[in-house]
């Protein structure tokens, strides 16, 4: 793995740029330029995009933070409440970004007098693509790691550095895994958004492709500080997972039935 993706000395100083990071910067960037490409062709006002996407960046990071430290490890957070605001030291989940950015973004548009599903649609393209690049971030440090595995393309997170306790035993690589669902989504709604049959249909059918591509991830997953519900039988993320899906499932069917 390569947790730092360059490591040099400037006047005797150390410097490192962490892969990790680098690749979210990534991810957030490529994501905004493709959905400005794609606003100004369908001639919704920039403005809206950049705002959008600034929305996106911090409820994010207060998101993903939020979640982790409430349902992740509350125990050790109520013992170290100091260290809630160590942002540094890592410990993000991603629905909490995601549903902690759909909200943001949601009292944007009720604000700007904007369609919600209409600004989804055209952000998700980029926001698939931005997740492939930002999973990969997650291989190269190390975190999100699997349950041990056999398979020919199972990695050992034997780094110094590395964010995994994996050590040396060879684990699934579901970063990779949940990297390559956001490959696959991109390809599909670059395609999708020029047959869309209406409104929302490309932010729903995200949503519900994510979930279930996430559901079945978990089961691969082998951080298991993150917590489990009912006796460990699903992970929270399974949870979140199974409440989007009747919402997205039932949208779609009402809103086809509307188009059609």
């Amino acid at each position: 793995m390569k947790p730092f993706l360059f490591n040099f000395y400037i006047f005797g100083q150390h410097i490192r740029i962490p892969t990790y990071g680098f690749l979210l910067a990534t991810a957030f960037s490529t994501g905004y330029l493709l959905t400005l490409k794609r606003a100004i062709k369908e001639n919704i006002s920039t403005k809206h995009i950049e705002n959008f996407f600034l929305i996106a960046v911090l409820s994010s990071i207060f998101g993903a933070r939020l979640f982790h430290v409430l349902f992740e490890e509350f125990s050790y957070y109520s013992r170290h409440p100091e260290k809630v605001f160590a942002l540094w030291e890592g410990g993000y989940t991603f629905y909490g970004a995601l549903l902690s950015s759909f909200f943001f973004m949601w009292l944007y548009t009720r604000w700007q007098k904007l369609s919600f599903l209409e600004m989804m649609d055209l952000c998700c393209p980029g926001g698939a693509l931005g997740l492939f690049i930002g999973r990969l971030g997650c291989f190269f440090a190390g975190c999100c790691w699997g349950s041990p595995s056999s398979l020919p393309w199972a990695v050992a997170f034997n780094a110094p550095e590395s964010l995994s306790s994996s050590g040396n035993v060879r684990v699934h690589p579901t970063q990779v895994y949940e990297a390559l669902i956001g490959l696959v989504l991109f390809f599909y709604l670059t395609w999708r958004f020029k047959n869309r049959k209406y409104v929302g249909q490309i932010f729903l059918q995200t949503i519900t492709f994510y979930s279930l591509g996430r559901f079945g991830i978990e089961f691969f997953r082998g951080d298991e500080y993150r917590g489990y519900l009912f006796n460990g039988l699903i992970s929270y993320s399974q949870f979140v997972s199974l409440a989007i899906l009747p919402f997205t499932i039932s949208g779609m069917y009402r809103f086809s039935k509307k188009s059609s």
